[in-house]
């Protein structure tokens, strides 16, 4: 069974650069948790975390996208500062 995330803010690690169809792949820092990411709150989001990086640290809200499969939906994301 899957576990849905928190839908506050969390670390996650882009593993997957988004896609040619608005797909990525994340992982949440705490859990290794691996989430799908193929929704967006709006075109802004989408375009802020289709910039991102593999290796590239984000802090995402995500809300569950469809019911049959590890689809998720941000809802909100900021770029996480680490520390030199």
């Amino acid at each position: 069974m899957v576990q849905d995330p928190p839908t506050d803010d969390r670390s996650y690690t882009v593993v997957s650069e988004m896609n040619d169809h608005g797909g990525m792949t994340v992982v949440e820092s705490s859990t290794n948790s691996t989430y799908q990411v193929v929704e967006y709150g709006s075109d802004e989001l989408r375009s802020k975390l289709a910039s991102r990086d593999v290796g590239d640290t984000v802090s995402i809200a995500l809300d569950r996208a469809g019911v049959r499969a590890n689809v998720w939906r941000a809802t909100h994301a900021e770029s996480v500062a680490l520390a030199a």
